[in-house]
């Protein structure tokens, strides 16, 4: 089952898959040679660094609102709106055709 992006359970985020996978990675890299451990940490760190400065800039701990909620909030009053206006049709008696 599909897990909504809304959902407050974030240890089931990808990012986590993705980091559980390269900490992985590079423990067997540093369990085979230090030397090729330590560039592996390294290159590991420079990527984690640029993902958390791109994360406190523009993504989702800058705390600026989600592009992704706004627009599912639009679509939502949009559906509301037409739910209304639909309702309010069927209150309103048919006006007479004009006559040629």
């Amino acid at each position: 089952m599909p897990v909504s992006p809304d959902d407050d359970r974030s240890w089931l985020k990808p990012k986590w898959l993705v980091s559980a996978v390269a900490l992985a990675a590079f423990s067997l890299i540093a369990s085979y040679d230090l030397r090729l451990g330590l560039a592996a940490g390294a290159l590991l760190g420079v990527a984690g660094a640029v993902w958390l400065y791109l994360a406190l800039r523009y993504g989702s701990l800058s705390g600026a609102p989600s592009g992704r909620n706004l627009v599912v909030s639009r679509a939502r009053q949009q559906m509301s709106n037409r739910r209304i206006a639909a309702d309010q049709e069927d209150d309103v008696s048919p006006a007479p055709e004009p006559q040629d």
